[in-house]
């Protein structure tokens, strides 16, 4: 490729230094002296095999992605994360994998690349999800906008305003709208409009059970630690004192009722800085739990507040630099 075609185009010059500087001689030699110090805290929600309905990141680049941990870094157990934020190893940087939501696509699809691999990882449940089967009222909103047949719908928190849904573009844009909105809403606004807005759209046709069930979840434990991910997944900065106590205590009651061992390990729903506050974590220590992991991008450094702890999102994209790229926290700089 000639250097006055990189120049012209930014996104491929982009792309050929992220191949670059992510290869593995650059790996071992350059990056350890651009990498912010730290432990890279992998955060993954939802693995895909043959159905593609609905996003996240595919079984094949994920199990490439591991792959690429296993060789280049140091896998680590949630136990050792404090450990090794103090006595970072700059050559095999500590790698955390942790997974949201209690997704039954982690027991089919991301355990076993994890159990060939010899890869601990970190699982966040929301329990009544797990008790019930129900799934998670964002991917309720999302699928019943996808599938409605419906040419347009009015939105029941914008004074009965008229959406129209020419195509399946519309519909998904429609779904995160959607969620977006509902988020802000305190939980008992949010509950009684999604039952509006599921209605407006038609009920959607059933899918499979997207939730582990508690036996799979035991079945996993060997390799999987288990944290806690609130009750019902709503947003706690929006609850009252009472409603908080409720939902993590539940959670963590349900999760030693169901595998014998107390969780000390926690991830806010939606977990953005708005969605969790002082006395979310207070709530979250006197039931018990030690550490706290938000959704806001960074690195567990050594300025980590532990009920606080950034993580980074796994890439979608296939391409093996593009992972190694945020794996290193290049992306953060």
């Amino acid at each position: 490729m000639k250097v006055r075609e990189l120049i012209t185009d930014p996104k491929r010059l982009r792309s050929t230094l992220k191949s670059v500087l992510t290869s593995k001689w650059m790996w071992r030699t350059l990056i350890p002296l651009l990498r912010p110090r730290g432990v890279s805290v992998l955060m993954y929600h939802r693995i895909l095999g043959t159905n593609r309905e609905l996003d996240g990141c595919t079984v094949a680049t994920f199990e490439q992605q591991m792959r690429w941990v296993r060789e280049h870094c140091d896998p680590i157990a949630p136990d050792a994360l404090v450990d090794h934020v103090a006595r970072p190893n700059r050559g095999r940087p500590a790698v955390l994998v942790t997974f949201d939501d209690g997704l039954r696509d982690y027991h089919d699809l991301a355990y076993p690349v994890l159990k060939r691999l010899g890869i601990p990882a970190l699982m966040f449940l929301p329990t009544a999800l797990i008790d019930n089967g129900s799934p998670l009222w964002t991917n309720q909103v999302q699928w019943a906008a996808q599938s409605t047949t419906r040419s347009s719908i009015r939105l029941p928190w914008a004074d009965e305003a008229v959406v129209a849904l020419p195509d399946a573009g519309a519909r998904a844009a429609l779904g995160q709208t959607a969620r977006d909105q509902l988020k802000r809403m305190p939980d008992s606004s949010r509950r009684a409009a999604i039952e509006k807005l599921v209605a407006e759209l038609g009920e959607p046709p059933p899918r499979p059970r997207e939730m582990m069930t508690w036996d799979e979840v035991r079945a996993i434990m060997d390799l999987t630690w288990i944290g806690g991910h609130s009750h019902t997944h709503p947003i706690l900065s929006q609850l009252s004192r009472d409603d908080l106590e409720l939902e993590i205590g539940t959670c963590r009651d349900r999760i030693v009722a169901e595998t014998g061992r107390t969780p000390t390990l926690f991830a806010y729903p939606n977990g953005g800085p708005a969605d969790y506050n002082a006395e979310t974590q207070r709530v979250l220590k006197q039931h018990g739990f030690k550490l706290a992991f938000c959704t806001t991008e960074g690195m567990a450094g050594p300025e980590t507040d532990w009920m606080a702890i950034r993580r980074i999102a796994a890439p979608l994209d296939p391409s093996p630099a593009a992972f190694a790229w945020r794996l290193a926290g290049m992306h953060l700089r």
